[in-house]
């Protein structure tokens, strides 16, 4: 019985783990650089006036709102570009001989 509880409390603690190994807790692109310009934001304005900026209607999830929204704003600017011209953009973005990873690299280059 004890090696029972044992097994089943190890598969327990290793179902978490399994599941955020498959990626589907990646934040977007250039999340760490708009998270500190999050930050350098709150920290200019004061904690009270950014959590009236960006909180919802219970105060809360500022942050995750103000990350969002950078990101958010430099996605659509990043495809407004490329939809200009779109070789170019490859062009200007893109590493290596494909240049891939092209939108990416826009987004993580224009949070502000």
């Amino acid at each position: 019985m004890k090696k029972l509880a044992i097994a089943a409390s190890l598969v327990a603690l290793a179902a978490p783990a399994s599941a955020s190994a498959h990626g589907k807790d990646r934040a977007p692109a250039g999340a760490g650089k708009a998270h500190a310009a999050c930050k350098a934001e709150r920290s200019a304005i004061g904690k009270d006036a950014f959590k009236a900026k960006y909180a919802n209607d219970r105060g809360k999830r500022a942050m995750k709102r103000c990350v969002r929204q950078r990101v958010r704003a430099a996605r659509q600017a990043c495809k407004a570009e490329r939809t200009a011209d779109k070789a170019a953009f490859r062009a200007k973005y893109g590493r290596g001989d494909k240049k891939r990873h092209a939108f990416r690299r826009c987004v993580r280059q224009n949070i502000a």
